[in-house]
């Protein structure tokens, strides 16, 4: 029986690497197939490995699907967070972050249809800490405008509300085949008018 260190033991390199082969294929076949014929076999035989395999790493169905939400979660914030981060307002912080989710849908279709797929099957989103924090990222930074006297006054968050059901408008929209460039222009001249100090 292996001991209690044992047991917490941190997966190895090796390990994490399979994941997210797993994980990747797991967006492909969800991409493809839809949610529902999403099972260990079919993505199994995407990975070129035994269902056996895909159990071994991942406990359930609902476990992997779990892992695909927040690899894509951990993959958008790879992309769009430098942006943010080297943003020297934050009025060019919401825009890098409005331009910068719009490019990463365009980026990862996929990944994005994969990740609508797992919300519309399983109505998880709400329930996500990801999500959460992206919006509280967000409300936090208008909130900080407002204090240096960038943005007006308005209810922070009312107004991250609004910028998130966009960028989910955004999301069908380039999937869709729609010009992401000229998307993430028009919501920047949208949120930046909505958002900018009154004039005096």
């Amino acid at each position: 029986m292996p001991s209690p260190k044992a047991a917490r033991r941190e997966p190895t390199f090796i390990q994490n690497a399979r994941r997210a082969q797993l994980i990747e294929c797991a967006v492909d076949v969800i991409a493809d197939a839809g949610v529902e014929k999403a099972s260990f076999v079919r993505i199994a035989e995407r990975a070129g490995v035994s269902r056996g395999v895909v159990s071994y790493h991942f406990g359930s169905r609902e476990e992997l699907l779990d892992g695909v939400v927040g690899s894509v979660y951990a993959l958008g914030d790879e992309y769009v967070g430098p942006l943010v981060g080297a943003a020297g307002s934050s009025r060019d912080a919401l825009l890098e972050f409005i331009s910068g989710s719009v490019a990463f849908y365009a980026a990862y279709p996929r990944h994005m249809k994969a990740l609508s797929a797992i919300f519309a099957a399983v109505s998880a989103r709400t329930d996500r800490s990801e999500h959460g924090a992206e919006l509280l990222e967000v409300d936090t930074l208008l909130a900080e405008g407002q204090r240096n006297g960038e943005f007006r006054s308005f209810d922070t968050r009312i107004m991250t509300m609004t910028i998130r059901a966009a960028l989910d408008a955004a999301v069908w929209r380039v999937g869709s085949g729609d010009d992401s460039t000229a998307l993430a222009d028009e919501l920047r001249r949208i949120f930046d008018a909505a958002t900018r100090l009154d004039p005096p």
